[in-house]
């Protein structure tokens, strides 16, 4: 069971509502906020550098609830779990509860109230592009998520050039594999990635096509994800050389779920690691340890 801190019973006067007269005369708000977080250091050093302080929960709860109005506490609570994780790094998750306990509603009930839960995930996602400038356009997707907001770009394998997959021919690829940290649960991070890809000229018109960027999801935690667009750990993680190789170089004991083996065996084991060359290490240089002559 992860240790938490717990700050229950917050009370404020805010201006949050879809109605004009919630906005205009305000009402009050309950906030609940649970943060996960290791506190051994804590309880062994009695040291409060080692905890999280709990008037700063506080102040930045308060700060969000009696600051500007939003229609929905759905987005109050949102806001709320984003910059708890923001502001307290040792924080693993934050469970937040926002409570109306007099909604402008007729009818004979107690509050009403939403509860979320939001965690600081890893997920490692695939680059690949063989359109154009292919280096440049892989720069430029790197970049691209590093700046979009509750992602932060962790760790890149080295660039290498593979032979192209599948029955159409074209251009030889260059692919990569990189580790993230993201606040964003994984259909809102498919949404961020399509986005980039979209403003990087990504056409889907053959299926294993030509592309100036392809980003894919190849794992998000140890979650077994299985949506209508999204399907998590890849599909064909445990069968492309092209993903294998660039994600043994940064994370080979990582264990894929479903299939249970780390990403060693499965590219120890891979029968087909042909046609998957190094084009460019990844030696520390640059913002990304690439792209530096």
């Amino acid at each position: 069971m992860a240790d938490k801190i717990v700050v229950s019973g917050m009370r404020f006067y805010g201006y949050h509502g879809a109605l004009p007269e919630e906005n205009k005369i305000g009402q009050r708000f309950l906030v609940d906020v649970w943060l996960s977080a290791d506190l051994y250091s804590a309880g062994t050093s009695d040291s409060l550098d080692q905890t999280i302080n709990y008037a700063e929960i506080y102040r930045l709860v308060r700060n969000i609830v009696e600051g500007p109005s939003f229609k929905l506490i759905e987005a109050v609570a949102e806001r709320i779990a984003q910059v708890l994780l923001h502001a307290f790094p040792r924080a693993d998750a934050c469970r937040v509860k926002v409570v109306k306990p007099d909604p402008p509603i007729a009818g004979h009930y107690d509050s009403v109230s939403v509860e979320i839960e939001r965690r600081r995930s890893a997920a490692y996602i695939g680059l690949g592009s063989n359109v154009g400038d292919r280096a440049l356009f892989l720069k430029q997707a790197l970049e691209k998520m590093d700046a979009t907001k509750n992602i932060t770009v962790i760790r890149c394998s080295s660039i290498y050039e593979t032979d192209p997959y599948g029955p159409v021919q074209q251009s030889d690829f260059l692919n990569m594999a990189v580790r993230i940290e993201t606040l964003l649960p994984p259909k809102a991070l498919l949404e961020e990635i399509q986005r980039i890809e979209a403003e990087l000229q990504r056409k889907r018109k053959v299926h294993w096509g030509p592309r100036t960027i392809d980003l894919d999801i190849l794992l998000y935690n140890q979650d077994n994800i299985d949506m209508e667009k999204l399907s998590v750990p890849h599909p064909e993680i445990a069968r492309r050389a092209f993903v294998l190789k660039p994600l043994f170089e940064i994370a080979p004991h990582l264990v894929v779920p479903g299939i249970n083996r780390s990403v060693t065996d499965l590219w120890q084991g891979l029968d087909q690691k042909e046609g998957v060359r190094l084009w460019k290490p990844n030696n520390g240089e640059g913002k990304f340890g690439l792209f530096v002559n």
